[in-house]
């Protein structure tokens, strides 16, 4: 062990293998060379293009990872950890059907194709209101849809789109069963052909359930035939 200016040669060498040691090690953990600064990265791409590779105190570094041209320095394991990474999945589209409806569903807006009554004229907008109720009650009915026109029609026929309109000069109010509704439906006939649940007489005026019952009591009765009747422009009392 030789001294040199008041110092111990020997233990200066141990102390730099160490650190050089540990430099390599923490080098070859996160692929960077022998110090973690830019010109050392830059140093180590080099390297490897010219196919030298560097040791550093007996250890070979693990090798930088670039990700495309101009991707940032990255170490083997994050590399790995991104490759390993599963794709995002993206949920297809839910179909949207006609909207729900119920008893307490009143008039809305009509957003779908354009309607035009069997005689050629638009419908107005007391009538169209309706639409999104008789939609969805005949396919309740698997009433095919290009009857719409005819239902609106004698809606249009029948009340001109009032729910609460009473007739109260025909034979049926004579008798004390006045018809009622959009489709003007008078008692006896409401209670035979309402949707399950909804038979009492309060029932007989509330759009939903009105329509109900006179698409069931149409099909039932008549068939496809009046719808098409309907659909040609034959609005008549039924």
């Amino acid at each position: 062990m030789r001294m040199v200016d008041g110092r111990c040669l020997f233990g200066g060498i141990m102390r730099s293998n160490i650190s050089v040691g540990l430099a390599a090690l923490v080098a070859g953990l996160i692929g960077a060379s022998t110090a973690l600064t830019v010109p050392a990265m830059a140093e180590d791409a080099h390297a490897q293009n010219s196919g030298a590779v560097k040791t550093v105190g007996g250890l070979t570094p693990a090798p930088a990872v670039f990700v495309g041209a101009d991707a940032s320095f990255t170490s083997p394991f994050l590399a790995a950890a991104q490759l390993a990474a599963p794709p995002v999945q993206v949920a297809a589209p839910v179909p949207v059907g006609p909207p729900p409806v119920d008893t307490t569903t009143g008039p809305s807006p009509w957003t779908g194709e354009k309607l035009r009554h069997p005689d050629g004229s638009a419908f107005p907008k007391q009538i169209s209101r309706w639409a999104n109720i008789v939609v969805a009650v005949m396919e309740e009915h698997k009433v095919p849809r290009k009857y719409l026109p005819g239902i609106l029609a004698q809606i249009q026929q029948e009340s001109f789109g009032d729910p609460k309109l009473v007739n109260t000069y025909d034979s049926n109010a004579a008798m004390g069963d006045p018809s009622k509704g959009l489709l003007q439906v008078i008692g006896s006939t409401y209670q035979t052909h309402a949707k399950p649940g909804f038979k009492n007489l309060k029932y007989q005026t509330v759009p939903y359930t009105n329509i109900w019952a006179a698409l069931r009591y149409v099909k039932k009765s008549y068939g496809m035939d009046k719808f098409a009747s309907w659909n040609s422009g034959s609005n008549s009392a039924y």
